[in-house]
């Protein structure tokens, strides 16, 4: 068994495959986080269910941060943890240096990949590599990642609402 914190690869693949049923309610429970910068963003955890058993070490992370510029997308995260570390993910609008340094054979290998784009757990690096995703709409990034990340029962993604600080922009 890994560290916590730490997923090896066989762990991590076991993670995805298992089927999981969200127990997070019955919509997204978004909680604004304040920072440095504007503006603030937002996260959400929740529970998944194996096998009638909400699972400790196996949850949903998800991050929510809107652009503040015209014709860049907002930064949205999707990330199925398993003992603390993020197993399987789907990142839209960050920062587009992300260099696959692992998955040595792989069509992505050594490449710069831009976003949107999966992060999936290969044997020599959990979740370090990427793969490139076309731009969709994010209420269908996220219909596939429940549907990759094997999670019945999640809600329809919804977006924290705009606060009226943001309607000034």
């Amino acid at each position: 068994m890994a560290k916590p914190g730490k997923a090896n690869y066989s762990d991590a693949k076991a993670a995805i495959e298992v089927a999981k049923t969200w127990r997070g309610g019955r919509s997204i429970q978004w909680a604004e986080h304040g920072g440095k910068g504007m503006p603030d963003h937002y996260k959400c955890r929740s529970p998944l269910e194996v096998n009638g058993v909400i699972q400790e070490a196996l949850f949903i992370d998800l991050y929510f941060k809107r652009s503040i510029l015209t014709g860049v997308p907002d930064k949205l995260c999707f990330s199925l943890m398993f003992n603390h570390a993020r197993v399987m993910g789907l990142d839209e609008n960050g920062p587009t240096r992300h260099r696959n340094s692992v998955g040595t054979g792989l069509a992505h290998y050594m490449q710069i990949v831009d976003h949107p784009h999966w992060h999936i757990p290969v044997p020599d690096g959990t979740p370090g590599y990427a793969e490139p995703l076309s731009r969709q709409p994010i209420a269908e990034l996220w219909r596939i990642f429940c549907l990759r990340a094997n999670i019945n029962d999640a809600p329809v993604l919804t977006l924290p609402h705009q606060t009226a600080q943001m309607d000034l922009l």
